[in-house]
């Protein structure tokens, strides 16, 4: 998959989880593809997804709801073609630490997609930063 696909598919990604978000709706569907299920899979261990569930073309979301309201407030993309964003570890930190930031970013790193979480406190490697995912 060469960088333009992968930038479409993640684009894709966060405008339909942002858009089933906004509308409210308890289960959406996505076009299939290999970030979208890595993505979908982070989200799902992070607890912010209920379940979800890869068919023939699409991946099903269901979101996970607290008092009537999604988990999840909105996903951003960070790094676009245009301007790619990586961020040491020590930028990463001073970040979540000075905007007061809930939530966690997910980020690509040689060895993988991961969360901030992660990055920081298990695997001590830093990367580009893909999407910042608010809770």
């Amino acid at each position: 998959m060469n960088n333009a696909t992968t930038n479409y598919a993640l684009a894709d990604y966060v405008n339909n989880i942002n858009f089933g978000i906004i509308r409210g709706v308890r289960c959406i569907r996505i076009n299939k593809s290999s970030i979208g299920i890595r993505l979908t899979h982070i989200l799902y261990m992070q607890g912010v997804l209920r379940f979800y569930k890869i068919e023939n073309e699409y991946i099903a979301i269901f979101f996970k709801l607290f008092r009537s309201r999604h988990i999840i407030s909105r996903l951003k993309v960070i790094s676009k073609p245009s301007v790619r964003c990586s961020w040491k570890l020590a930028k990463l930190v001073r970040h979540i630490n000075t905007y007061n930031f809930t939530g966690f970013y997910i980020i690509s790193t040689q060895k993988g997609i991961y969360t901030s979480d992660y990055c920081l406190l298990q695997a001590h490697i830093s990367g580009e930063i893909l999407i910042r995912v608010e809770l």
